[in-house]
């Protein structure tokens, strides 16, 4: 891994409630995603943002997608812990929101004329408590302690979430060859009465696949897997990320925006 990636970022340090002091930006040494695309329908979705101004990329009219991502950090400032994301690709007050256009179904890839873009992040569950204070009281993340496990079975890599002693969602991705990338995109979040958009920077290994099918999930009986239950999702992939080695940096927020 390339530790000149990191040489660059200007540091700045934050103090949590609890006196532990955090750098930032957070610096992600060794980690793994991955990640996949499902399709459903906007007035479901909708309900799940927290203000009228992010907009939901449309698919097609009336149609938008849910993102669904494993995160292994095997090294990191915060020490090792897993992750999960359920988030949803919108934009923030939008001129147009014409179906279609960010064909490559995430921010990190579409125009730069899509310059509010980004990822409502809606669940994170993580494996320790340093990842969820530090999350929550920076960025606002949605946050709670989860178990969160991966393991390979064949050509595909498994992402098992659980809490509460109950199944949330399995998560299969489909392993692919990588080719080195580097690639930056943005996570909407919600902290004291505001949007943040916060950028998070990544190099290392990808496969990204456009073309439908190569994962898969299943919804369990906890009150999340309900609640995803009601958004009548598409069992077939539109899209999806396999990316074993990678490095990144979490930065403060880039922007604070009414809600």
């Amino acid at each position: 891994m390339d530790e000149n990636f990191f040489s660059e970022a200007k540091s700045e340090e934050v103090v949590l409630s609890s006196g532990v002091r955090i750098r930032l930006p957070i610096r992600y040494h060794d980690w793994s995603w991955i990640n996949a695309f499902f399709s459903a329908p906007v007035t479901k979705v909708r309900r799940l943002l927290p203000s009228g101004k992010l907009k939901p990329i449309l698919l097609a009219p009336g149609i938008t997608m849910v993102a669904l991502s494993g995160f292994e950090y095997r090294k990191s400032d915060l020490n090792p812990y897993n992750e999960f994301a359920v988030a949803i690709p919108v934009q923030y007050e939008p001129v147009v929101n014409i179906p279609g256009l960010p064909l490559l179904f995430h921010p990190a890839l579409s125009p730069e004329w899509y310059r509010k873009l980004g990822m409502y992040v809606h669940h994170l569950p993580v494996t320790t408590q340093a990842a969820l204070d530090t999350g929550v009281e920076i960025w606002g993340y949605p946050k709670f302690i989860a178990e969160i496990s991966f393991e390979e079975t064949g050509d595909m890599r498994r992402c098992r979430l659980r809490a509460e002693g109950k199944e949330i969602v399995v998560l299969e991705v489909k392993k692919s060859t990588t080719k080195a990338r580097a690639i930056s995109f943005y996570t909407y979040t919600v902290k004291n009465g505001q949007l943040l958009r916060t950028l998070i920077q990544t190099q290392g290994q990808y496969c990204i696949t456009r073309f439908p099918g190569g994962a898969s999930y299943t919804l369990g009986d906890h009150p999340i897997a309900e609640e995803l239950k009601t958004l009548g999702m598409g069992r077939t992939a539109l899209g999806r990320f396999y990316a074993p080695q990678l490095q990144s940096l979490l930065h403060p927020a880039s922007e604070r925006l009414p809600v």
